[in-house]
């Protein structure tokens, strides 16, 4: 009884008006920096770095395939003769098919390649490097797919436009680190080339 004459006779609490904290917005110092979305710089370049190849490349790429199917097909490994004719085909297809162009565009929000776009805080630091007679801008990402971006300047000229508008936003490296799979291509390219060096 007498717990009961406590409960009805204890002052009741009156309502906070105090709103519960709203979550702030995720911003990076990326992001930040942006102030107000503009684009910076955009061009049209071909999607990715392309030269018409020597009639000696698709001479020694045929005798480099048919030497390996036939070491595959005397050791029975037919499942690896299909992918190693799979990725010949590739390698032909980007070797003779040149690439269509696309609209290339920095913007305080990130970069943009064609129809695909990349906010700043998904990407890490950058570098140039030069192929196929093409200068071409590398970024790092954070993503698993695609780990870095290409994007194939327009002209030589646009080289340090481009450096300082994505400075400004990314670290620039001055030499890009590269994985063994790189450098075991790049020596392989340098001592068996598959085009003739003397064209």
């Amino acid at each position: 009884m007498k717990m009961l004459y406590n409960q009805i006779n204890m002052p009741k609490k009156k309502p906070s008006d105090k709103k519960p904290p709203e979550p702030k917005e995720f911003f990076t110092p990326k992001m930040t920096e942006a102030e107000e979305i503009k684009t910076l710089f955009s061009w049209e370049a071909p999607s990715r770095p392309f030269r018409k190849k020597d009639r000696s490349f698709y001479t020694t790429l045929a005798i480099i395939v048919v030497l390996l199917v036939l070491i595959l097909f005397l050791a029975r490994e037919f499942l690896l003769i299909g992918a190693l004719l799979a990725l010949t085909f590739v390698a032909y297809v980007l070797a003779f098919v040149p690439p269509h162009h696309v609209t290339y565009r920095i913007s305080t929000q990130g970069i943009t390649i064609g129809e695909d776009f990349y906010f700043w805080h998904f990407l890490d630091a950058f570098w140039f490097k030069e192929k196929d007679g093409s200068k071409v801008l590398h970024i790092q990402t954070r993503l698993r797919f695609p780990a870095q971006l290409m994007l194939v300047l327009a002209s030589s000229q646009d080289e340090e436009k481009t450096k300082k508008l994505v400075a400004r936003f990314l670290p620039f490296v001055e030499v890009p680190f590269k994985t063994w799979m790189e450098k075991w291509s790049e020596g392989l390219q340098k001592h068996f080339p598959l085009e003739n060096p003397h064209r």
